[in-house]
Order: structure tokens, then sequence, then C-alpha cells
């Protein structure tokens, strides 16, 4: 504020120095920057690299009226099919080139997003028709499976699918002549097309068959990588590889083999300095757990095969230094991880909340299976109930924000990648806490989304029944008072899609041991059952 009777200072700016050159070159007077006035090029323009457009009498004002005025005005209005066409195809095609740019691309990011599927990928589908028509397949099912919130549903069902198929055969077609002409096709393209034929198969519900484009990219990336790597080849090169490492752990939550990969790409994860891991963002924190966790499957798969073959035999003492290696790389991943999450979420790249619970959930389920996957006795996992918590308190977070950001939807998402699903199952089964399996049991149940292969309703059928056995014997306790002894509990359950009834059922094998560990194994079978269904066929490997 200023005392009564005191003028206030002039807002204009005054100019020191010299006063403005009136007749400089053009491209000086418009850069507003001071002309030497040389000719026929002033010496401003040949310093900078401009080309110096000479001379005239207008002013600045007069030279900027006259590029505004220069500029043509196009006043418009195109027709429902007369708009610019930068994508090929017919209006139907472009439809859904369109419909995954917008929708499809951020679901297959799910809570990670990333250029790859956003900007690179569509811009890959302008200039490769096998791209392109496998854009637009995966397009039109993700839109057929979001027609009752996005959509109004008006296309039939059977000319969705006629049409799906059709892109389909036409994408293949278009890959099969490019694989003719290796110049036309490197190994960047070869797995950006097996990633979209994975979506197309897991939006269909054909899990096995994508399971088999799994394998297929897998194997492709292995001998890359034991040539030259792939990460050099392309900006996104690591994207690819990092999808397919973390498919590599559905094959096995699958019950398949586990595609042996080296480590000469699983570099730049983070730096190393004391023993520590410092993540620059959340990208990294992810795909260096995902090696981490890769590592301890590998891990727990080979004991499997052994304790469940010679439970009475003892472990090599080098098996047991293998998984206190792991124990303390899950150790120092989780410290450099709570360093990462005390920075702010935008300066780490967090743009959906979800993401590091998912992170958590891997974690917690991972160590905790570390921890206990050299005895056969399913007691130890009671050890761990305080991991338990942790899964499902994050899991009960990420379930509220899935709400929170689709509050009207009765239609579940679609998540190319499984960070959540199989982490929930795994623990409604192996955690007998009975109030914490209830509420593990609980978040599957309300987690409305599709993990790649993972059928929801079929999961939480089995998961159902495998608590039901388990307390059998415990019905007449109160709730709190269920936790199954050593001889209830159930140690695997596998289910065969293949052997599918019309009443949307299929055959499940349980296997148990009542008579202790050391005991024969006792194998029960039933019909599980559930009241939707996709055709899928598959077999479940368990634990």
């Amino acid at each position: 504020m200023s005392d009564s009777g005191t003028s206030l200072p002039s807002t204009r700016r005054t100019r020191t120095g010299k006063p403005r050159s009136r007749t400089g070159c053009i491209t000086c007077k418009i850069r507003h920057v001071k002309c030497g006035e040389e000719k026929p090029e002033c010496r401003e323009c040949i310093r900078t690299g401009r080309k110096c457009d000479g001379y005239t009498d207008a002013s600045q004002t007069q030279l900027g009226q006259a590029i505004a005025t220069s500029v043509p005005n196009y006043a418009w209005t195109p027709s429902p099919d007369r708009n610019l066409v930068l994508v090929p195809g017919t209006r139907k095609e472009r439809h859904y080139v369109q419909f995954f740019c917008m929708h499809t691309a951020h679901a297959l990011s799910g809570f990670f997003p990333s250029d790859f599927w956003t900007k690179f990928l569509p811009q890959l589908s302008h200039r490769n028709p096998a791209v392109r028509h496998a854009v637009i397949a995966v397009g039109a099912l993700h839109q057929r499976q979001l027609q009752g919130r996005l959509l109004s549903g008006n296309t039939p069902p059977r000319e969705t699918d006629a049409f799906t198929l059709q892109q389909y055969n036409k994408s293949i077609h278009s890959f099969l002549q490019q694989m003719g002409n290796p110049t036309d096709l490197g190994i960047d393209s070869m797995l950006i097309q097996c990633v979209l034929f994975i979506c197309l198969e897991m939006l269909s519900g054909n899990s096995k068959q994508g399971l088999d484009h799994v394998e297929a990219g897998l194997r492709i990336l292995s001998r890359q990588l034991q040539e030259d790597g792939i990460a050099a080849q392309s900006p996104f090169g690591t994207d690819l590889s990092q999808f397919f490492y973390r498919q590599n752990l559905q094959l096995s939550y699958f019950g398949r083999r586990l595609v042996p990969l080296t480590d000469r790409v699983e570099k730049d994860f983070a730096r190393q300095a004391s023993n520590k891991l410092i993540f620059d963002n959340i990208h990294q924190a992810r795909d260096c757990l995902t090696k981490v966790v890769t590592r301890a499957l590998l891990f727990i798969r080979s004991l499997q095969s052994h304790l469940w073959t010679t439970p009475q035999e003892p472990l090599d003492p080098r098996q047991l230094q293998q998984q206190s290696d792991l124990l303390a790389e899950f150790k120092t991943w989780f410290k450099g991880f709570r360093a990462l999450q005390k920075r702010s979420a935008k300066s780490i790249g967090i743009l959906d909340p979800r993401a590091p619970l998912s992170i958590l959930c891997q974690y917690y389920a991972a160590v905790t299976w570390t921890n206990t996957c050299t005895s056969l006795d399913e007691i130890g996992f009671d050890d761990f109930f305080p991991n338990f918590e942790a899964i499902i308190s994050a899991g009960e977070r990420l379930v509220e924000l899935s709400a929170e950001d689709a509050p009207n939807s009765g239609t579940e998402q679609f998540f190319l990648d499984a960070d959540v699903m199989p982490v929930l199952y795994w623990t409604t089964m192996r955690c007998r806490h009975p109030i914490l399996r209830r509420r593990a049991l609980h978040v599957l149940s309300n987690y409305r989304a599709r993990e790649g292969g993972w059928d929801r309703r079929v999961h939480i059928a089995l998961a159902k029944r495998f608590v039901e056995l388990e307390e059998t014997a415990l019905a007449h306790l109160p709730v709190e008072q269920r936790i199954p002894t050593t001889c209830q509990r159930v140690y695997r359950a596998m289910f065969y899609r293949e052997m599918e009834s019309p009443s949307h059922s299929c055959p499940v094998l349980f296997r148990s041991k009542p008579q202790g560990v050391g005991g024969p194994w006792e194998n029960r079978w039933e019909f599980v059952s559930w009241r939707e269904t996709h055709h899928r066929k598959h077999e479940m490997l368990i634990g």
C-alpha cells in the first residue's frame, strides 16, 4: 500500500541503453532482437544460422498483423465419412484403431502407463499392415467387452466375432508375408506381433493359446539375448523384454515351465551404492522385482519337484544357501523401494496410485513363498500372517481405488498383466488364518477385473471350495477358531478346463496328506461349477 497523495510508479517498461532500431531486417524485427543492419545479410542472422529476409519499412506490429492475415482460415463441416483420413482402412477399421488408441492402449498399460502402448504401437499400426489388423481386432474385442459401460451395444455379437476373426486372419497373412522378406521383419516386429496375438487370445478367453504365444515370444527373446541383447535395438526394446519377463511368471502360475533367460539385458534397473539399491522411478523398481521373483520361482519349482517326490530326504546345503541369498535380495529390494516411496509420486512416475500397491502384493507373496518352500509342511505359512495382512490390506485399498476409477461400471476391466489376481488367489489358499483368508476371498470377489488369462469367476469358485474342504471338520467352531491342522490342509488343486461340462463346471483334483507330511497322498476329484464361463481350455497348477 502507498501513503495518501503518493503517485504509483509507472508499469510501462523503459528501454536501457541504445534505442531500438526501426530499420533492421525483417527476421530480427520478428525475433525482437538488435540487428546489425549489414547487407545483403545481417551479422545476427548469419551468427545464429537463420535466413535473413531482407529489409522493410514496416514496423514489428505491422509485420505481426501481416503474418496473421496471411494464414488462410478454412471454415468447413465434414460429412460423416469425409474426414481427413490419416489411418488406412475402411471406416469400420479406422473406428477400431481409434478405439484402441483411446481406450484399449490404456487398459493394456494397466497401472503402469507406457508410451509403448499409448504412442509407439498406435503409430506403428499406421504403416505396418500386420500390426494394424491386429490392433483393429484387439480394439473390437475390447469394445465388445466394455459395451455395458462405454457403448450402446448395437453391434450383434456374431457380427463382431466374424469381423474380429477376419482382422485376425488378415494380420496373420500380412505377418507371414513380412516373414518372407527378412529385411522387412526385425526381432522387435516379431515380438510386437506376438504381444498383439497374446492380447487377442486373452481377450477371447483362450488362455491356452495366449500362453502358447507367450512361450513363442520368450523363445524368440531368449535367442536374441544370447546373440546381442534386444534392449539396444530400439527405444522400446526394454519395454518388450520386460513384458515377456512378467509373462514368464504367468507360465509358472499356470503350471508351465519357466523359460530360462539370460541376465544380459537385466541391467540399469537401479544404481547400487554401499550394497543399496537406488531406484530412479517405479518402473525400475518393478522390473527389478520381476527379476528377483523369476529367480525365486525357478528355485521354488525345483525344490517342489524334489520335496513332492522325496519329502524325507534332507536338502543340499547349497539349496539352503540359495534360499538365503534370494531372501537377502528381497530385503535389499524392499529397502530401495521404501526409499523410493518417500519421494513425491509424480517425481518417480506414479500416475496410478494402484501401481505401488500391486508391487507390494507381489513382493509379500514372493518373499513368503521363498521363506516356506524348503518344507513340504503347510504349517510353515502360519508364521507369516503379518505378510498376508500386508497383501490383503494393499488389495483392499487397490479395490477401493478401482471402484473410484469406474464407480458406475458393472463390467470387468481388462489388464494384460496379471499383477493382483494370482496373489489374492494364492493368499486365499495359503493363509489359514480364518479371518484373513475370508478378507482375501472378499477382496478377490470384489476386484472387478480380468487379468490376462485369469478368470475371476472360476478362481473364486475354486478358492471357496478349497476353504470348505480344509474347514469341513471345523464347521462346528466359531469362524475365528477354524485353523486347519496339518492333516486337514489341502496341498494342491488342479483343474482341467478341456473337460468342462455344459453346466459350467470342470473336474478338479485336490491333493492332501490326511496321515501327515510323511504319509501317502490322497487324491480327491470333484466337479467345481460357476455361474458364468468363457470357453477356455487349460490346466491350472496351484502352489
